[in-house]
């Protein structure tokens, strides 16, 4: 009996796109959930996530039994992890920042079992050749691991061919958002630079023969990385999938309840003067409206304040949200007129 087959990999010599999502929550549990979505594929994260050899193993036996695929992207593409995540059972890696063809030559050593590599032979401890119930496992091992290495800098990008040409890489990953950094756009993949950068670097994968992809939340971003040949894309993380579904959820339950809200007044020759100061000052970081009379001033937080200027008062109705601090608000109102006002006594009076 041999080694598990890898669909996964089978499915990127053919060209067959994969469409995959990024696991960072790093728990069997949540990973149960996500292989009952429908992706082709789900990695695993030991990069950016807090998994351990433990943690990974526990999501790999969860997804074996589902039709997503499993791939692990280590912390580093040390020649000892690899070891222990491949007896754990990972078919397919995806070894973080790679910047030569030596490295990918390397990680070639280290997937697979001597006399070519260096993987170690501890099959019989394994998870992978299912604890010795699979005999010929050594035998056949090497030909069902899926190893995908990833570029994600300059250096990469100006050794991208000697990547390729090294036999035994499936796969190259273009990481938009540390080539982004690298190329001195830190926080912002989008930018042209940066997209024109991974789209010819995916090209240049494809025409190598090998599988390209990559990790892009934005939509136009994906359909560009597949229309340039890319076969294996992830489209999501769970991380932020759960962070913003439950803090909508969140905003949406708060609405439920209504807003706190005061009203102030003012008597004043001057309502009008001052209401316009507080809306120019605010006019920069919120939305703000206002005229002679009338004044809006609402932020993203919630706070709000509605102005009417008389010819002898001014009239505040300040809100906030329902768990906003009410009284603080109300407290920045006045001590903002009165600075305004410091020709004058001044006193908004709050009316409950």
């Amino acid at each position: 009996m041999p080694a598990p087959h890898n669909a996964f990999k089978a499915a990127l010599k053919a060209g067959s796109p994969q469409l995959g999502c990024w696991l960072g929550l790093a728990d069997p549990y949540c990973a149960e959930i996500s292989a009952g979505a429908g992706y082709d594929w789900l990695l695993i994260d030991a990069e950016h996530a807090p998994n351990d050899l433990r943690s990974i193993t526990a999501q790999l036996q969860v997804l074996a039994a589902s039709d997503s695929h499993a791939i692990v992207r280590p912390p580093i593409g040390e020649t000892w992890m690899i070891k222990q995540l491949l007896d754990a059972g990972a078919q397919s890696l995806l070894i973080p920042m790679v910047e030569s063809g030596a490295q990918a030559r390397e990680l070639v050593r280290a997937v697979t079992y001597p006399p070519e590599g260096v993987r170690g032979v501890g099959s019989a401890l394994a998870r992978a050749s299912q604890f010795s119930a699979i005999p010929d496992y050594l035998q056949t091992a090497d030909d069902e691991i899926c190893l995908l290495v990833q570029v994600e800098n300059r250096a990469g990008l100006a050794a991208l061919d000697d990547i390729l040409a090294v036999d035994g890489v499936d796969g190259v990953f273009i990481g938009p958002s540390d080539l982004a950094a690298d190329l001195g756009f830190i926080g912002n993949a989008g930018a042209p630079e940066v997209e024109t950068a991974v789209l010819e670097a995916l090209k240049k994968i494809v025409a190598a023969g090998k599988a390209a992809g990559i990790l892009t939340l934005d939509p136009a971003m994906q359909k560009a990385s597949l229309a340039a040949g890319a076969t294996f894309v992830a489209t999501h993380i769970d991380v932020l999938l759960f962070a913003n579904a439950i803090r909508r959820d969140a905003k949406s339950a708060l609405a439920l309840l209504p807003d706190q809200t005061a009203r102030g007044a003012a008597k004043t020759e001057a309502a009008s003067r001052y209401l316009q100061q507080l809306c120019k000052h605010w006019a920069h970081k919120g939305e703000v409206e206002f005229n002679e009379t009338k004044g809006s001033i609402v932020f993203a937080s919630g706070q709000k304040a509605l102005l009417t200027a008389t010819a002898d008062h001014l009239q505040v109705n300040a809100s906030t949200g329902p768990r906003g601090d009410l009284e603080q608000w109300k407290q920045v109102i006045a001590d903002h007129l009165t600075r305004f006002a410091f020709r004058e006594e001044f006193d908004l009076q709050w009316l409950e």
